[in-house]
């Protein structure tokens, strides 16, 4: 009888450890892209996003253009300037009259190596292996009393990206990652929440960032997809 209580503690144990073990990176992966649209996403081809910042009391209206593979544009307005960022898939550049001049200007290697990373249409978890990345599994942790999958992303150069992937929405909760706008390295930490269901995809509607430079909030108002855009809104003006 002793024995037969044993194999059943045992494998009582086991199935409780087997849903744990499942959970491969691939696993989350997986579930992160379904949450966020699946085979509807990659039938997005551009979007739009208006949104408005606010940092240090000021609030900033900002709309994002984005194409596969890899375009962007960001334009926001500052105390009645326009400012540009954009990259077209091999230029990224600026038009920034704050920095004293109105003229297009590309942007600093650094600056323009984060700039190339947000423009992946995707972004890197999405076909990771066939991007170069990696991803491994820290641990599965506490997250403002949700529980998260925290995944460790090294791009095919060394960069490090954690996600910290809500247990039971697969959506992205948390991302800390390392950037160089110019001004050296910073660490900057990004919380995603206020999803949103839009045309059958997952978006955050609220995102902050704390960095070195201050806090920051982003509300977005509107997303687009599929909107008709011209790809010559991307290219450096004068190139």
């Amino acid at each position: 009888m002793r024995k037969i209580l044993l194999s059943l503690a045992v494998i009582t144990a086991l199935a409780g450890a087997a849903p744990a073990a499942a959970q491969s990176v691939d696993d989350i992966v997986a579930k992160n892209f379904k949450a966020k649209g699946g085979d509807k996403w990659k039938a997005v081809q551009a979007m739009r996003m208006t949104a408005r910042i606010t940092l240090q009391g000021m609030e900033l209206p900002m709309t994002i253009v984005s194409k596969r593979p890899s375009m962007m544009r960001q334009d926001m307005t500052f105390q009645g300037v326009s400012i540009v960022q954009a990259y077209d898939g091999t230029t990224a550049w600026t038009v920034n009259p704050m920095m004293g001049s109105d003229q297009a200007t590309e942007l600093p290697a650094a600056a323009a190596a984060s700039m190339k990373e947000q423009a992946d249409f995707d972004g890197p978890l999405v076909d990771y292996k066939a991007k170069g990345n990696t991803v491994d599994l820290v641990g599965n942790e506490d997250l403002n009393g949700a529980k998260v999958h925290h995944l460790k992303l090294t791009r095919k150069d060394g960069k490090v990206t954690h996600y910290y992937i809500d247990a039971a929405t697969g959506v992205e909760a948390k991302v800390v990652s390392e950037a160089d706008l110019g001004t050296g390295p910073m660490t900057i930490e990004t919380e995603l929440s206020n999803y949103q269901t839009v045309d059958g995809i997952m978006v955050p509607m609220t995102i902050k960032q704390n960095s070195p430079g201050g806090a920051v909030t982003i509300t977005v108002e509107k997303v687009e997809f599929n909107p008709s855009i011209d790809d010559k809104i991307f290219r450096m003006p004068g190139k």
